[in-house]
């Protein structure tokens, strides 16, 4: 009969730590967290200081100075004027201010525009005594309505304003009708004008 060596178990010491093993993958990142509230708006700061102005540009041209255009003629010398029914033209030989594009014929009594617009037209006759005839402007020989003068009664002052768009080589005239009779212009005085001015 084989006999069995019994053997004791005794603790020895601890061996040392071996080295560490490698560092396993990265798991998979978590979900995001949820957003902050946002922070307050910051003060907002000094405004800074004005640039320095530019230089002043360049004036820009003149406009068109339609009044520009304008004319004025006057009788100042007592003429007297036969009045026929069908009227006797004015005579303006006096005082006369003509812009260069409104010009008047040798008798005085033909005025001219050069220039289309649109015109205010006003005249004056003073004679020395009343009469019945009547005045009026003639646009290119014919009668203006809106500028006559019929009285009911005899005047010796006659006037009257209206605007006309007149073109280019349009005349104007001033002149006296209707009833025949003899008109003395006041002399040494605005005995009949005409004035002439464009406004567009």
């Amino acid at each position: 009969m084989r006999g069995f060596l019994c053997c004791a178990y005794i603790d020895g010491a601890t061996g040392p730590t071996g080295t560490t093993g490698p560092a396993g993958a990265a798991g998979p990142a978590g979900p995001t967290g949820a957003t902050g509230p946002t922070g307050a708006t910051g003060v907002t700061g000094p405004t800074g200081a004005t640039g320095v102005t530019g230089p002043t540009g360049p004036t820009g041209p003149t406009g068109v100075n339609v009044t520009a255009t304008s004319a004025y003629a006057a009788n100042t010398s007592g003429t007297v004027l036969t009045v026929i029914l069908a009227g006797t033209l004015v005579p303006l030989p006096d005082s006369q201010l003509l812009s260069p594009d409104i010009t008047v014929n040798g008798a005085n009594t033909v005025f001219t525009v050069n220039t289309s617009g649109r015109y205010q037209l006003s005249y004056d006759i003073n004679t020395t005594v009343s009469l019945a005839s009547g005045t009026r402007l003639l646009i290119n020989g014919v009668a203006n309505t809106a500028s006559t003068v019929a009285p009911l009664v005899s005047l010796s002052h006659f006037s009257n304003e209206i605007l006309l768009d007149l073109t280019a080589g349009d005349t104007v005239s001033l002149q006296m009708f209707g009833i025949a009779s003899v008109a003395t212009l006041l002399p040494g005085s605005a005995g009949a004008s005409l004035t002439m001015v464009r406004l567009s």
